[in-house]
């Protein structure tokens, strides 16, 4: 959620969000965590938290009536085969 005073971390950002919404977004972190290399970094990027690893793979965000996943790049996270 957006406030006047940008979170500094995921932690932060998720300590913002009233329920039922953090319960959600902390399901959503959770997933993408166990999907993601172990390499792959938890930022705050244009306000809103997103999984970075060889750029910006997935972000999430929560709003006034909804909760938004945004795929930002497969291509980032995804090995090339030789």
């Amino acid at each position: 959620m957006r406030t006047d005073k940008p979170a500094k971390n995921v932690d932060e950002y998720l300590a913002g969000v009233p329920e039922p919404a953090r319960s959600t977004l902390n399901r959503v972190r959770a997933a993408i965590r166990s999907a993601v290399p172990a390499e792959t970094t938890e930022v705050i990027s244009y306000r809103i938290p997103t999984f970075k690893y060889k750029g910006s793979l997935m972000a999430f965000a929560a709003f006034l009536k909804h909760c938004s996943l945004f795929p930002m790049s497969v291509a980032g996270g995804v090995q090339e085969r030789a």
